[in-house]
């Protein structure tokens, strides 16, 4: 069987399978963010918090990631759905049509774009982030590090067009391991690049993860365009805009994305400007505490986003509203059932799994104190991050883009409100902006649901609320048994005298223990109350056993 996600055998609870489906592609992406995290660990143990990691991070965040997942964004909606619509209905060579003339304009603006951040370098750090460029050392090193990494502007952007292609064939791993080789080539060039080209003490060894950068964008896009060999036979340069079908349909759907786009890209500078302004380093506590928030989110929901949104336009293109509205509450209640534990979990436990990650080289105590409260204001809105891609969807399979993007734009004017008033004018400092991002985004999504449920009937109140009070009793007695562990425990590793690891064993023997403690009591808890997902997953977990020893024998 030659497909990524397995067929559907069944139309009960559609929105819980492709969620179970799900998993086997975060297996994937799962590696890809563990290398993430090595980074950001090489980060904080060779150059701490400090505006040395700020001159990598606000660049690559702001500019060169930030302008990949705005395109992303840009296209799935868009490209994606006509796409698939063209290769039914006429073929795969009118279909890659489309690609090859947004290819090609998409080739043609990251080129342009590129070149003026090589050229404008200097004046783009020193007006734009002025704190930054208060240190003279600082500010040549982000210059240097813009132009090391203009151009993988033009490769890491250029790898979504494969991506998405290959997700319109339902071909999902392939991308996922492009990203995993990104990542992993970052890693790989830190690591020989620090010491043996750079000394570690050397702040110009920065460079490194800009170099590893640049690496990285090369692999994700070379390594999907195998996938594609048969079909790229299609593919040629063109810029006949007028002349392709299909495309002025999309060049319709984009003005609302674009608008949201516009005041999300407003966000990212506005964090960075607020948290730059703040004092040196404090962008780097703020993101990371910012990745170890994303550390679940950015694996199972990707996931879910991806595999949803096909089988929800086939639905929304034949009317069928009940079953969007069941796949809305299965999808829903799958991610509340291990988002908003998780959640909980991560407030009770910031500072020990802060300390866990980062405290290690030149990041110390207090440092660590600003990421873990970075990391408590964050996690308070995992769940409603983990739902946010997903919810999205049903709005693009029902052909409309602009409702989300309008409540985005909004929500960003709240979340600029929040961070710069709270953060700069209050005195909130760092929590401002971190709750900013946390309460935005949050109001997003309730007022999005709202919206949704007017749109597609009614739902089953009786697979909501009895989970919801399911669901809160599991998870108040879960995050009271993870205090008090944490509590007890505390006294007696800090007594403790390990004869290898020190302070570190102490940190993982704490969250563990407090970790795996609230775990069981959740699932016990799940359990006797008979929630309904612990006995979907543990089903098919125990089916996918079976099926491999039985291939075996």
């Amino acid at each position: 069987m030659n497909q990524d996600i397995p067929s559907e055998n069944s139309d009960v609870h559609a929105g819980l399978q492709m969620t179970l489906a799900a998993i086997v592609i975060s297996v994937f992406l799962g590696l890809g963010k563990i290398m993430g995290y090595v980074k950001e660990i090489l980060l904080a143990k060779y150059f701490g918090v400090s505006g040395v990691t700020d001159a990598f991070k606000i660049p690559y965040n702001v500019i060169v990631f930030g302008l990949y997942t705005k395109i992303e964004k840009l296209l799935r909606p868009t490209y994606l759905p006509e796409f698939v619509r063209m290769k039914q209905e006429d073929g795969d060579e009118q279909a890659w049509r489309i690609t090859s003339v947004l290819s090609s304009l998409q080739l043609l603006v990251l080129i342009g774009l590129g070149g003026l951040v090589m050229i404008f370098a200097e004046p783009l750090v020193r007006y734009v982030w002025p704190g930054l460029a208060s240190n003279p050392e600082h500010l040549e090193l982000a210059v240097v590090i813009l132009r090391i990494m203009a151009p993988a502007l033009v490769l890491f952007s250029l790898s979504v067009m494969p991506e998405l292609t290959l997700h319109s064939y339902k071909r999902f791993t392939l991308p996922a391991v492009a990203e995993t080789c990104y990542r992993t080539a970052i890693v790989l060039t830190m690591i020989a690049l620090i010491g043996w080209v750079w000394a570690p003490t050397d702040p110009r060894a920065i460079y490194a993860a800009a170099l590893g950068v640049l690496a990285g964008g090369a692999c994700r896009l070379f390594v999907q365009l195998p996938g594609l060999k048969s079909k790229l036979r299609h593919f040629r340069f063109s810029l006949a805009v007028r002349g392709t079908p299909g495309l002025v349909g999309i060049f319709w759907l984009m003005p609302p994305v674009v608008l949201g786009l516009v005041f999300s890209w407003a966000r990212t500078f506005g964090d960075s400007i607020c948290a730059n302004s703040l004092g040196a380093g404090m962008y780097t506590a703020l993101d990371f505490g910012r990745k170890l928030s994303d550390l679940a989110i950015l694996i199972l929901p990707l996931a879910v986003s991806f595999v949803v949104y096909p089988y929800l336009s086939e639905w929304a293109a034949r009317d069928e509203k009940d079953r969007l509205a069941d796949a809305l509450v299965s999808m829903t209640r799958a991610m509340a059932f291990i988002f908003i534990p998780l959640s909980v979990a991560i407030v009770i436990l910031a500072r020990p799994f802060s300390s866990l990650v980062y405290e290690l080289g030149k990041t110390g105590p207090e440092d660590i104190a600003l990421i873990s409260l970075a990391l408590r204001c964050y996690a308070v809105g995992i769940f409603f991050y983990a739902v946010e891609g997903s919810i999205n969807k049903w709005y693009f399979a029902l052909k409309d883009t602009g409702t989300p993007n309008y409540v985005g734009a909004s929500m960003v004017v709240v979340h600029l409100v929040i961070a710069y008033g709270g953060g700069l004018k209050l005195g909130w400092g760092l929590a401002a902006v971190a709750l900013a991002l946390t309460i935005s985004k949050s109001t997003k999504v309730i007022i999005l649901y709202g919206l949704l449920l007017r749109r597609i009937g009614k739902i089953d109140a009786n697979r909501v609320y009895p989970f919801v009070l399911k669901l809160v009793a599991s998870t108040a007695l879960m995050g009271v048994v993870v205090y008090m562990v944490g509590q007890q425990m505390e006294p007696v590793l800090v007594a403790w005298q390990p004869p290898l690891g020190g302070a570190k064993l102490r940190v993982l023997v704490l969250f563990a223990t407090a970790g795996l403690a609230g775990t069981a009591t959740f699932l016990g808890m799940a359990a006797l109350t008979r929630i309904e997902e612990l006995f979907l997953v543990a089903h098919y977990l125990t089916e996918k056993i079976r099926g491999r020893l039985a291939c075996s024998h």
